[in-house]
């Protein structure tokens, strides 16, 4: 089912209405049925809020929200078909895993409607259970309760109680948060394979871009409440639409200094080095770390500059250049030669290298 979202805003004043917050600032766009779209950006984007405008928890300013060609704008969350998970996972600590994902369906109201004879209720939500129990890998954890479980063996009960109702629409709230680097690597798999396997569209919150960049079809990066870019992953790391989002997605970040054309050719270092059809003047540059290929000094396009840091870190080094006055931190490989304190010769990948303009939205360079 899609997701359509048009001029919505919220905004929250406080207690004397002395002065207003836009969280949310005309938001547009359309998840495609059965896709996985990450909202990523920073703590206090606006990114929670959505989701919780998506869910019903909140009232929208102004604008409206469509599942599919359904105006659900004033429903309440039991009438969207919304399957919601919080990152503190909200299992009942008294009851095994069963009945926490038999729970929602126990108690749905439209589910008693559609299965009136109690034993055939009954049967029915034993044959979800057991089937929601496979799709997230947790059969043998039917017995247990919540304190018996590893934190990413809550999350997957978390997420089948979540769709064990069949919903339209399901909404992850960071719900990686409360694990350990590895743990968080393996969920985040899982929540893939399982958003594949049951085809539910799904929206999925989060302030780490590795989790965004790796398992979604699409991101929509924020920045206070407003919409930066929206694009696939890869797209948007190879095509940044401003400044804030090539700082934002990256990691080691981006490289950003001021640089100037003069002559056809970008200034690096006091050198005339990179050549350009854009006109003279001033610019901000980006280079990503691992854009950098060490070469000969007077290759052709070469920048020259002083090696003020090195560290070597398993395959590749980690090296500090200084760059029109700022240091700009590289990754190469850990087998190529080059001293700290001394000089060092450079090319740019081109795939690697953005230019913006001096108020930080994307020039395409090449």
């Amino acid at each position: 089912m899609d997701i359509r979202l048009e001029n919505l805003t919220k905004t929250f004043s406080n207690k004397d209405k002395t002065h207003e917050t836009i969280a949310v600032n005309d938001f547009s766009f359309t998840i495609k049925s059965g896709h996985l779209v990450g909202l990523l950006g920073p703590s206090g984007c606006g990114k929670s809020t959505t989701l919780f405008l998506l869910a019903g928890l909140l009232t929208p300013t102004s604008g409206k929200i469509f599942f599919g060609d359904e105006d659900v704008t004033a429903l309440p969350p039991e009438k969207r078909g919304i399957g919601l998970v919080f990152q503190n996972y909200a299992l009942y600590p008294h009851m095994t895993v069963y009945d926490n994902i038999a729970f929602p369906l126990r108690n749905s109201k439209s589910f008693k409607e559609e299965h009136k004879d109690a034993k055939e209720r009954k049967m029915e939500i034993d044959k979800i259970v057991q089937e929601t129990a496979r799709i997230v890998a947790i059969e043998e954890l039917l017995d247990r309760k919540p304190a018996q479980l590893s934190g990413g063996q809550q999350q997957r009960v978390a997420i089948a109680r979540a769709i064990a109702k069949k919903p339209k629409v399901l909404l992850l709230d960071e719900p990686l948060s409360n694990l350990d680097a590895r743990l968080r690597i393996q969920t985040r798999e899982e929540i893939r394979r399982i958003q594949k396997a049951t085809g539910i569209t799904t929206v999925f919150v989060t302030h780490d871009q590795e989790e965004a960049m790796s398992i979604t079809d699409e991101i929509i990066i924020m920045k206070s409440g407003v919409i930066q870019q929206i694009n696939e992953p890869q797209e948007t790391y190879i095509h940044p639409a401003n400044v804030f989002v090539a700082q934002f997605l990256g990691n080691p970040p981006i490289n950003m200094f001021p640089v100037k054309v003069e002559g056809g050719h970008f200034v690096l270092n006091d050198k005339r080095a990179i050549r350009t059809v854009l006109p003279d003047g001033d610019y901000q540059m980006g280079i990503r770390p691992e854009s950098f290929n060490l070469c000969e000094a007077g290759t052709d396009e070469s920048v020259d500059a002083e090696v003020v840091f090195k560290a070597t870190i398993g395959r590749d080094s980690q090296v500090r250049f200084n760059i029109n006055g700022k240091l700009c931190e590289a990754l190469i490989e850990s087998d190529r030669q080059v001293a700290e304190g001394g000089m060092a010769s450079f090319t740019l990948k081109r795939s690697g290298v953005h230019l913006f303009d001096t108020a930080g939205e994307r020039i395409e360079l090449w």
